[in-house]
């Protein structure tokens, strides 16, 4: 089969929607080699968090709380982030990972060209989704053995995994995209 030139060259609506695709969840440089948030108010807030950290995801689904709490280590230590779960009494049953450990061996992370994203990790053979879509209502899909169990539509939406402080710092502790 034979291809000309012109199919293979890209339209101008190709070329913006490659653009719109870059920039969806490109990092301002001056954040890119940054290390935390300048904006911590841009995040939503969770009493699972302790007052030094930030909120980075926040979710109240069938009278439970969910939490991605991210904390600055001290001079010389990393950034960790934790997910916490609170159920319906006030106890928080599960902390992920226990112990700490770099975010970059715990989380995978991607922000979409639609602006849509989510934070995945596995905890045995349970495989967890925080999803933050752009333009709806934030949930949780959990799936084990590589079947959907749950999916929680959160009572709110949050629109933080998109933000450039999110972005920036899952770059800056190299969080890969799911796999």
């Amino acid at each position: 089969m034979r291809h000309s030139r012109a199919a293979t060259l890209p339209s101008p609506f190709g070329r913006l929607a490659g653009l719109l695709i870059a920039v969806a969840c490109a990092a301002p440089a001056s954040h890119a080699a940054g290390s935390w948030v300048h904006d911590p108010s841009d995040f939503p807030s969770s009493p699972l968090c302790k007052p030094a950290e930030v909120t980075l995801w926040a979710c109240e689904a069938r009278r439970e709380t969910f939490a991605l709490c991210a904390g600055k280590g001290a001079d010389g230590h990393p950034v960790t982030i934790q997910y916490r779960v609170q159920d319906r009494h006030g106890k928080v049953v599960l902390r992920y990972p226990e112990p700490l450990r770099a975010p970059s061996s715990a989380f995978a992370y991607l922000c979409s060209a639609n602006g849509d994203a989510r934070v995945e990790f596995t905890v045995g053979k349970t495989r967890y989704s925080l999803v933050d879509p752009l333009r709806d209502v934030s949930f949780i899909s959990v799936a084990k053995d590589g079947k959907q169990r749950t999916h929680l539509t959160c009572k709110q939406g949050n629109q933080s995994l998109q933000l450039n402080d999110t972005i920036a710092l899952m770059r800056a502790l190299r969080v890969a995209p799911p796999r």
